[in-house]
């Protein structure tokens, strides 16, 4: 379950919150009006979840360009029929 803290909490006592994203290394809420409204969180989770999405996107990036190729190379006749690619790994 998330860390939620309201907006006021934050302006009251803001180093409890900073202690919150240190000792728990998760995001912490805060809500306004009883909808949240921002996210809290220590540099190194941020820098850890930025490195995480930066590693998927390349990964996808590499799935579509091998994924273009086989499309070009089919188009251009090769590849071989699935009955056969089958009985290849049977």
């Amino acid at each position: 379950m998330p860390i939620t803290r309201t907006a006021s909490d934050l302006q009251r006592n803001i180093s409890e919150v900073y202690e919150l994203c240190e000792q728990n290394d998760q995001p912490v809420y805060i809500t306004r009006n009883g909808h949240a409204d921002l996210i809290v969180m220590s540099a190194r989770a941020y820098e850890e979840q930025a490195l995480l999405r930066q590693q998927v996107y390349e990964y996808e990036m590499e799935l579509k360009e091998r994924a273009g190729r086989a499309y070009a190379e089919i188009e251009a006749g090769g590849g071989v029929p699935l009955e056969e690619a089958l009985k290849e790994w049977s």
